[in-house]
């Protein structure tokens, strides 16, 4: 996405997450609730209601405490990219949450304008985690339990309903003060308890993953994630991370809730919409971006996939922004 709108500055962005009252932004830029609320050094919790008057990118050096190198991140609704460093990049929308691990580096977020975004995160330390799950941490969650890995760990993953509702709950708290503190407190850590034992059950339903096993999955998705114009195959994939080609789908399935095809598929097909959305490439350029050598694959699966052929979805898309 190029960002057009509001850039902001380390200093200008820390100021609207130092304070645990919510901060009030209306400017020609965008419109803004945003809390920040510490509870220790261990654990700081940020929600954010934003909708970009423009394409709209937020800057800043981690407004989070060192120590809190893990963050859990859902929307209610809406998108965002979020590019760590400047090369390590994911997306997050209603659909996919994720659990994420990196020191203390600048983050850019890039939110398209008009969307309407609910932001519920949450920062903590690899010994805060540790601590609140003592003996039942899911395998998944080991490779952020290395103090001294100060790398890049992505865990996505796609909410359950009760995610969602205590989420939504958070979000739309009518609580002021510490009474609303608390609350987010508590849910916070019922939704820590919710993902953790939704990954384990995911990951023991079929035989349990072992860190190998979940290092390796994680590794092949990044693998994938980077060669979407040239896909690797699945014995090219499962021998780059060491693992079997069964293995390997099956620790997609646990971990992603696709085998390696399905995933990759639903991530292009993704980008093609949003390219369509956002840009005027032709379709068989997109095409090709993301991989496909023959442009009438491309518009069946983007059809069987969306319920609309590119060309109609690009239509209604620019119709919709006429009307705005």
């Amino acid at each position: 996405m190029q960002s057009e709108g509001s850039y902001l500055n380390d200093g200008h962005f820390r100021k609207y997450f130092d304070a645990s009252a919510p901060i009030y932004v209306n400017n020609e830029n965008v419109s803004a609730i945003i809390s920040n609320i510490e509870y220790s050094q261990e654990f700081q919790v940020r929600i954010a209601k934003i909708l970009p008057k423009r394409d709209f990118s937020a800057c800043y050096t981690s407004f989070r405490n060192e120590a809190c190198t893990i963050s859990g991140n859902f929307l209610l609704q809406g998108s965002l990219i979020a590019t760590v460093a400047g090369v390590q990049q994911f997306t997050l929308n209603a659909d996919r949450a994720n659990l994420v691990k990196y020191g203390p580096s600048t983050t850019k977020f890039q939110i398209a304008r008009g969307t309407d975004l609910q932001m519920l995160s949450y920062s903590i330390s690899e010994e805060y985690l540790m601590r609140a799950l003592e003996k039942d941490i899911p395998a998944t969650f080991l490779p952020f339990l290395k103090p001294s890995e100060q790398g890049f760990n992505l865990l996505e993953f796609r909410p359950t309903p009760e995610m969602r509702r205590l989420v939504r709950s958070v979000i739309s708290s009518p609580l002021v003060g510490t009474m609303r503190n608390l609350f987010i407190e508590g849910a916070v850590l019922q939704l820590m308890a919710l993902k953790a034992n939704f990954l384990s059950n995911q990951v023991s339903a079929a035989g349990m993953l072992n860190e190998y096993e979940v290092a390796s999955v994680q590794r092949a998705y990044k693998l994938l994630m980077g060669s979407l114009s040239t896909p690797l195959s699945l014995s090219d994939l499962a021998y780059k991370v060491n693992l079997g080609e069964k293995r390997l789908n099956s620790g997609f399935k646990k971990i992603f809730g696709g085998t390696v095809f399905e995933v990759y598929r639903n991530e292009r097909l993704e980008i093609a919409r949003k390219t369509i959305e956002q840009s005027d490439a032709s379709l068989s350029k997109i095409a090709q971006h993301i991989g496909y050598r023959h442009y009438n694959n491309f518009i069946s699966a983007f059809t069987r996939q969306f319920g609309v052929s590119p060309a109609k979805y690009r239509r209604h898309s620019r119709d919709n922004q006429n009307t705005e």
